[in-house]
């Protein structure tokens, strides 16, 4: 029997029958900036921020994220971001944290700002509209995401210092003047004040972690039902709003796909002192157990990948997808069963004499979600020759992302995407 490496990547092509094209790569710089060195610490920001990337992962983005960054770091993410974008169809940009509107312009303030007087304002603090400028000369698409209206001692005390000269600091953020293919949610309305929230997210993040992989709808869709949740969590006292000018619709799960499940934040565990000895034992007992289910899984998983995915055998690839696949699984979005799967596998490498794929050495990510879950990440270089002749061959790299979750059966991949390297 002949065996194979098999590209994520190239294989999705042939579900455009199954879905509508998608940007060939989904890109999102997420930041979060809670314990500030002059303003003290806002609870929730590096948690959302957190969450949400880890959400935005699943979804099928590339994230850069950083949290309780300086100037200089936040920079330099903003920098790598931009880079990240080359070629990219879709930008994001997610940000909890302190924020503040000065003669109608829009700015972050890292951990490390001082603002003690507002001549100091555009040293210490970035502009959001630089920001956006970046993502719309590199995408067809920009969606900015903002919880940055917090209480912000940074507009008090600026206001203090502000002499008749001086720009005028407002809380909340401003609308911004104009925007070219983009999409900015406000966790509050322009000017207001928005919740921090007293559980692990605030209301803003909360809501849009629930709805952000609802399929088939729209992100005017996503707004109005994260905007319902907000109200409600917040007795009208918070009402997100947005501003867009795309041209094009955008979902981030398309329609007739199923929702991405939920990546769950890890929570601590309670830190109670056993009651005796042997409460002791048994909490390491377990502690061992749950260990070794974990590294058991990541075992089992990277044989999967290794001899399976990488190695599929193309004369019973029936059997293949089934290990692998179980009954079906999510592939860019698009919810194909078994049989699908087997029919698009067998399409494709009918197109070819011979291939010809390499792991990148160290590349290979496997990352447990509890038990039952697990996110794996890796890249692989390859190199198709076409039947026929005249034709190119398809060279390149590709960085594949699966999910994997445990079933009656054993460990199946849930959902997959993919993008092109550089």
């Amino acid at each position: 029997m002949g065996r194979i490496v098999f590209l994520a990547l190239a294989f999705m092509g042939l579900l455009l029958l199954a879905a509508d094209a998608a940007p060939a790569r989904r890109v999102a710089l997420v930041i979060g900036n809670g314990t500030y060195e002059e303003a003290g610490t806002l609870i929730n920001p590096v948690n959302d921020a957190s969450d949400i990337a880890a959400r935005l992962k699943g979804l099928g983005f590339e994230v850069i994220e950083g949290n309780d960054l300086g100037k200089r770091e936040l920079e330099r993410k903003i920098g790598e971001f931009s880079d990240a974008l080359d070629g990219a169809g879709v930008g994001l940009f997610y940000y909890a944290g302190h924020g503040l509107q000065v003669d109608g312009r829009n700015f972050i303030v890292p951990v490390d700002a001082k603002l003690d007087e507002p001549t100091k304002l555009r040293l210490e603090t970035v502009q959001i509209d630089d920001i956006l400028d970046i993502m719309e000369q590199q995408t067809t698409i920009s969606l900015v995401f903002l919880d940055a209206c917090r209480n912000n001692p940074f507009v008090r005390k600026l206001k203090r210092t502000a002499t008749n000269r001086s720009a005028t600091a407002l809380a909340g953020l401003a609308q911004f003047d104009s925007t070219r293919g983009s999409f900015i949610a406000f966790s509050t309305a322009p000017g207001s004040v928005a919740m921090d929230g007293a559980g692990r997210n605030s209301p803003f993040a909360a809501a849009l972690l629930k709805h952000i992989g609802d399929p088939g709808q729209s992100i005017n869709d996503l707004m109005i039902a994260v905007r319902r949740d907000v109200v409600a969590e917040t007795g009208d006292a918070q009402r997100p709003w947005e501003q867009g000018s795309l041209l094009d619709r955008f979902e981030f799960v398309p329609d007739g796909a199923a929702a991405v499940a939920e990546a769950k934040p890890a929570l601590p565990a309670p830190a109670a002192a056993p009651a005796a000895d042997t409460s002791a034992r048994a909490t390491k007992d377990t502690q061992v157990a749950a260990l070794e289910r974990s590294v058991g899984a990541s075992k089992e998983i990277e044989r999967l990948v290794r001899e399976d995915y990488l190695q599929p055998d193309t004369e019973a690839m029936a059997e293949t997808v089934k290990r692998l696949y179980g009954d079906g699984a999510t592939i860019l979005g698009a919810k194909l069963d078994a049989a699908a799967i087997v029919e698009a596998k067998k399409a494709w490498y009918a197109q070819f004499s011979s291939w010809s794929f390499g792991l990148v050495p160290d590349s290979l990510e496997i990352t447990p979600r509890g038990e039952n879950r697990a996110d794996v990440v890796f890249a692989m270089t390859y190199d198709y020759a076409p039947k026929d002749k005249s034709a190119a061959h398809y060279v390149g790299k590709t960085r594949v992302r699966l999910e994997f979750v445990m079933s009656d059966s054993g460990w199946h991949i849930a959902s997959e995407t993919g993008e092109a390297m550089q």
